[in-house]
């Protein structure tokens, strides 16, 4: 589909007010200004372009979700087609257009199981993109291990991997693991020397073993604050070595429930804004009423909006990705550039997907239109409306 959209202020690296994207196939054309736009509105071809009327409000970039556990109803681990589809169109209607379905600690048979599914999936025009898989686990200091499962923690595998690896391909976006776990760092050159992102998570690791990770290759820190040694004036830890160290990627849990408005701050004043990704970590019950779920292999327990196991431990979030951005400008002051960057170019770049996460020409036609209260009036992915209020 060939489209025009106007009549909405165009999130990018400023903001347009009144700005006009024309869009050729799945691709953005061109990004401009309201009097370049009402030439190009007045010499399109109706026959040619579909012209879509953002109302007035804004005209983001599409959302990216690198760690999600599951969302309306259903949780990702329990291999089930139907499951992912339940996400992608759930995602797609906050404005999410790809994510990594991720994975918590499980048996060798279970991770290998739902790993051939993300594999095989092949997505349909009213769902968010799956771009891979997140294997979050099960790598990870049991020390650290949060709502992670015990019994199926174990020490880094380079023929799991290379099993997994086979599977997938490239696939195979992102890992979290400890690296000071038994044979972490050997995963750690294994997995960068193919190109996958590593990331520092459920770890232990004090600030000199978690710099030699990243002097390694480990480029991502895997929801900040929360499963990680923290920041201690004699001890660093893996918070001091993610706050000091320029260039990695910081994931955060938006939801001010995780981490408080002033730890929020101080990641701010530490990272440049380029290198926090903000995530969602969502669960089942992410769209659903307090109550019972599970996340793996285990029960948890949802008051008010708070998901966490029996022993209090949280247990993944029940946010939306646009409730994390719009947090971010409400309650933290950032720019809506600023914000929306943090949940679609830099998860984008974080896991080496190119031409998404920007509006830009030339990128892919990634967009969530919605009102200046955040609400969305349209997903569109590749130029194709993905999903619509109307």
């Amino acid at each position: 589909m060939n489209m025009i959209i106007t009549n909405g202020t165009i999130v990018t690296d400023r903001l347009i007010p009144n700005g006009t994207i024309v869009v050729i196939g799945d691709k953005i054309l061109y990004v401009g200004d309201e009097i370049e736009g009402q030439r190009i509105l007045k010499a399109a071809d109706k026959n040619v372009f579909k012209i879509i009327d953002a109302r007035g409000g804004y005209i983001a970039p599409g959302l990216i979700d690198v760690h999600i556990h599951g969302s309306d109803g259903v949780d990702l681990m329990d291999g089930k087609e139907e499951s992912i589809r339940t996400v992608a169109r759930y995602v797609v209607k906050y404005g999410v257009v790809g994510f990594l379905p991720s994975t918590v600690t499980a048996s060798p048979e279970k991770t290998r199981k739902v790993s051939q599914l993300i594999s095989d999936f092949v997505g349909r025009d009213d769902e968010a993109e799956v771009l891979g898989i997140h294997l979050e686990g099960p790598y990870i200091n049991e020390k650290r291990k949060g709502a992670q499962y015990g019994p199926e923690i174990r020490q880094a595998d380079l023929d799991e991997l290379e099993n997994l690896y086979t599977i997938l391909g490239d696939k195979l976006r992102l890992v979290t693991l400890a690296p000071e776990v038994p044979k972490g760092l050997e995963a750690v050159d294994w997995l960068v020397d193919r190109g996958i992102t590593v990331s520092i998570g459920h770890s232990d690791a004090t600030y000199e073993q978690a710099v030699e990770g990243f002097q390694r290759g480990i480029s991502h820190g895997t929801h900040t604050f929360n499963g990680m040694r923290g920041l201690h004036h004699r001890e660093p830890g893996v918070v001091g070595a993610i706050l000091a160290t320029p260039g990695i990627y910081a994931e955060l849990i938006a939801d001010l429930v995780h981490v408080h408005p002033g730890a929020i701050r101080v990641l701010l004043a530490s990272k440049d804004v380029n290198e926090i990704v903000l995530i969602t970590d969502a669960v089942q019950a992410t769209g659903l009423p307090d109550g019972e779920y599970v996340l793996g292999d285990q029960r948890i327990f949802v008051k008010e909006g708070a998901a966490r196991l029996a022993e209090g431990n949280l247990a993944g979030s029940t946010l939306n990705l646009l409730q994390a951005v719009r947090n971010m400008v409400e309650v933290l002051g950032l720019s809506l550039p600023d914000a929306f960057r943090m949940a679609s170019l830099n998860p984008a770049k974080s896991i080496g997907v190119e031409n998404k996460g920007w509006i830009q020409e030339g990128n892919d036609a990634d967009f969530v239109i919605m009102s200046p209260d955040f609400e969305v009036y349209m997903t569109i992915i590749g130029g194709t409306i993905a999903y619509s209020a109307d």
